[in-house]
């Protein structure tokens, strides 16, 4: 009750405080300014405390504005400072439909029509000719470029769910023309128009109805490379490859200039003294690849060549410097066309990207691993059975049918995978594990492109018997070609792996290094001993094993072939008719100068021609013989000179190199 009672006195006073006059019009009166003074007081709390800082930026957007100004990018050198991609200066004319009255008088002005020109020429005494050579500019513009310029009569543009209308529409866009042409070129056009049609440009809104801004085209001199280099949007971004790997980490983009400057009414800013911060505008930074765009031309014209002949999914080739980690050519066909991209391939580039199973080109590997845990050393000798049954699947030598006795580096030169199962099973599943993450598979190489794949190698505790077979030679682990050349430049370089790398300096406008790209070795694989003998392993392979195609007369060259046969989802299996060739290798053998990796996928041959040796071989064998002319390679077999008669003569050398004692010297 006393609750109550208390409530019922606070009603009543507060009743005598709201309406304090026995006039009600009073009352009401009172309330009403009451209520006014706590809104405009909240109001002003509110503008000038809880939101001052958000009204006062709203204020200064309104009377203050800025430009963003990007400079043009910098170049893309190949390691000899040829330009490989570089921001060339265009010129894009626009036009105002809506400011026009004499539409067809300004269309035939800029199609230099003789009847204008004429009319102009005579009445202000300037030669015909000269008319027309000042309006040169014009010619790449059509008569249908603008009648869908007219059509369009302005842009839109959707800005902040606002459609704003702007008063231009581009006439055509980037032409390679000079500033100094365009604005004389424009100057006469408007000048003829304004005299033949009578109309006061200065009581027009706008009165440039015709006008240009410069812009900044990507273009590629040489045509080469577009996987590596990559391709840049109409708007200047970086889409794929290094364009855009190097723009993200702003090594190739200058530094974007913001100017301020006053608004007028209609939202234009206006620079003032500010203008000349426009001529010290920063250009991107040059950048140096380790490409060498000689060795990338030959690449891609001898992969070209045997592309159109075999019309396989694709062909990749990486050229790699085996001491440094240094790419100097990668590719794959088919190629992306930079003149008309609908004709040419994808930019995709595959060689590091799309993994394959590799086949027997990991076969040295393996041998490598065993022999670098000290296991066994190239003249161990392995009795291989015509049938190894290993679980529940019986494999074959190579020898069709026959048992043989084979040291251990006859196993890669005749590529025996009964042998090399063997070698795998003394390693054991845990190290053989070891030795391929060691060697970068089923990890991404850190290559400077974008998306690069680490391919397919599941833990060791996960493999059946049966698979650590097949992982002995190649299957059941997927490899780009990227990291098959990266493995193999560990194998043959003394046993060092070296992160794979595109870069090697950053440049500013004057040619200054900037930045370095030092060679990264990443870990120690094998023992130096354990690479020198894999080196005469590989190069028995060509001497009398299944590459014997790339043998050459001056140089020793090592590698191995592998052919896998590629699953089919159609069968759920294996198919017989579609393999993946490759051919790994490295020369001059004796000391490496160059490892290459060539793959080829699903060739388009007969089926007597469904192997690397003939499919890869081929390719490896004519890229290696031209880089070896190009680059001037001293020959490591033969030594040439000139005897007393002034007669060229040659003698064999390092011929302690190749292995001699070998069990099986012919295959059958």
């Amino acid at each position: 009750m006393r609750a109550l009672f208390v409530l019922r006195n606070f009603i009543q006073k507060f009743y005598k405080f709201i309406k304090p006059f026995k006039d009600e019009r009073l009352n009401l009166f009172f309330l009403m300014s009451i209520l006014l003074v706590l809104i405009y007081g909240y109001r002003i709390l509110d503008l000038s405390y809880f939101k001052g800082n958000y009204w006062i930026e709203k204020v200064k957007n309104q009377f203050y504005g800025v430009i963003k100004l990007a400079p043009p990018r910098g170049s893309i050198l190949d390691r000899n400072g040829t330009v490989l991609a570089v921001s060339e200066k265009v010129i894009s004319f626009y036009i105002r439909p809506s400011e026009v009255k004499d539409w067809n008088l300004l269309k035939e002005i800029i199609l230099r029509k003789d009847s204008v020109l004429n009319q102009y020429s005579a009445q202000k005494k300037i030669p015909f000719e000269r008319l027309r050579e000042l309006l040169s500019p014009f010619s790449e513009i059509t008569e249908k470029d603008l009648e869908s310029a007219y059509k369009k009569k302005f842009t839109v543009l959707k800005k902040n769910g606002r459609v704003i209308k702007i008063p231009f529409v581009w006439l055509k866009k980037r032409l390679p023309l000079s500033v100094e042409e365009s604005a004389r070129a424009v100057r006469v056009a408007l000048r003829i128009y304004y005299t033949l049609s009578g109309e006061n440009r200065f009581r027009k809104e706008y009165p440039d109805l015709l006008g240009f801004t410069t812009e900044y085209k990507r273009v590629y001199p040489y045509e080469i490379g577009s996987t590596v280099v990559g391709i840049t949007s109409p708007f200047g971004e970086g889409l794929t490859g290094l364009e855009r790997f190097l723009e993200k980490r702003n090594l190739i983009t200058g530094k974007i200039l913001e100017l301020s400057g006053s608004k007028d009414a209609r939202g234009r800013v206006y620079l003032g003294t500010d203008a000349t911060v426009f001529i010290t505008k920063e250009k991107g930074n040059n950048v140096e690849l380790t490409i060498d765009g000689n060795l990338q031309y030959i690449v891609e014209k001898v992969i070209s060549e045997y592309g159109e002949k075999w019309h396989p999914l694709f062909i990749n080739a990486v050229l790699m410097d085996p001491n440094t980690g240094e790419i100097l050519a990668a590719a794959s066909w088919p190629f992306f066309n930079y003149e008309d991209p609908k004709k040419g391939g994808p930019l995709t580039p595959r060689y590091a990207v799309t993994p394959y199973e590799p086949g027997s080109v990991m076969k040295p590997l393996v041998l490598a691993a065993a022999l670098n845990e000290g296991l066994i050393t190239p003249n161990t000798i392995f009795y291989c059975p015509a049938r190894y049954k290993v679980g529940d699947k019986v494999f074959k030598n190579e020898f069709h049918g026959r048992n043989v006795k084979l040291r251990a580096w006859e196993i890669i030169q005749y590529s025996d995978n009964v042998g090399i199962i063997q070698v795998a099973q003394l390693l054991g599943k845990e190290k053989l594990y070891k030795y391929y993450r060691a060697f970068g598979f089923g990890k991404k190489t850190g290559v400077e492109l974008p998306g690069e794949s680490p391919g397919i190698l599941r833990n060791w505790k996960k493999w059946r018997d049966v698979d650590f077979a097949t992982l002995a030679f190649g299957h059941n682990i997927s490899v780009t070609t990227l990291q098959l050349a990266a493995a193999y430049s560990a194998l043959v370089n003394g046993g060092i792996y070296y992160k794979p790398t595109f870069l090697k300096a950053v440049l500013d406008d004057k040619g200054r290094v900037i930045k370095e790209f030092k060679p990264v070795a990443e870990r120690k694989v094998l023992s130096e001993k354990v690479s020198k003998e894999m080196r005469r392993v590989l190069t028995m392979v060509v001497e009398g094993g299944t590459g014997t195609a790339t043998k050459f007369v001056n140089f020793y060259v090592g590698g191995k072939t592998g052919t896998a046969l590629r699953y089919n989802p159609k069968i759920h299996g294996y198919d017989k008719t579609k393999i993946n060739a490759t051919f790994a290798g490295a020369f001059p053998m004796t000391n490496p100068k160059y490892v290459l990796v060539v793959s080829v996928v699903e060739p388009k041959v007969p089926k007597n021609m469904l192997w690397a040796s003939k499919i890869a071989v081929p390719i490896f064998r004519d890229i290696a013989e031209r880089v070896l002319l190009y680059e001037r390679v001293a020959p490591d077999k033969k030594l040439y000179f000139i005897d007393n008669s002034g007669c060229i003569e040659s003698k064999d050398i390092n011929q302690n190199f190749v292995f001699k004692n070998g069990l099986q010297q012919k295959k059958k």
